[in-house]
């Protein structure tokens, strides 16, 4: 299985009272490494051609402004129209969360999923 590897560093708005960063906030770095990601995969693109679904996350340590954080993806589910993306979230050897993200193929003129295009569906597989 190989990943692809997105660094995020956190910087003080995203902490809460508790000066760690934000549960929510967790959300904005995953879509900023499916965004790398997607970059890596497809090349140039004009839109996200697909919609999320369905996020989970298990918070495993705190994250502060002075971590830098490795967001690995992979490549968990391909199906016909949707895929699962896995998430391991590390500062450090520290990893501080984990999280899993599926979604689903959009065809942006009717709104409505359509099947993933098999050139697509090979590159996706580099990371499975």
């Amino acid at each position: 299985m190989s990943a692809f590897v997105h660094r995020v560093k956190p910087v003080w708005r995203d902490m809460d009272a508790l000066r760690h960063v934000n549960n929510a906030v967790y959300l904005t770095y995953l879509e900023n490494a499916r965004e790398a990601w997607w970059k890596d995969v497809a090349g140039t693109y004009d839109i996200f051609p697909f919609t999320l679904v369905r996020v989970e996350i298990d918070y495993r340590s705190s994250v502060t402004w002075r971590d830098e954080i490795d967001i690995s993806v992979t490549v968990a589910k391909i199906g016909n129209s949707s895929f699962e993306l896995a998430y391991l979230l590390a500062a450090g050897k520290r990893v501080v969360a984990e999280a899993r993200t599926v979604l689903v193929m959009m065809d942006e003129k009717q709104v409505k999923p359509v099947r993933i295009p098999e050139e697509a569906r090979q590159k996706m597989k580099r990371y499975e």
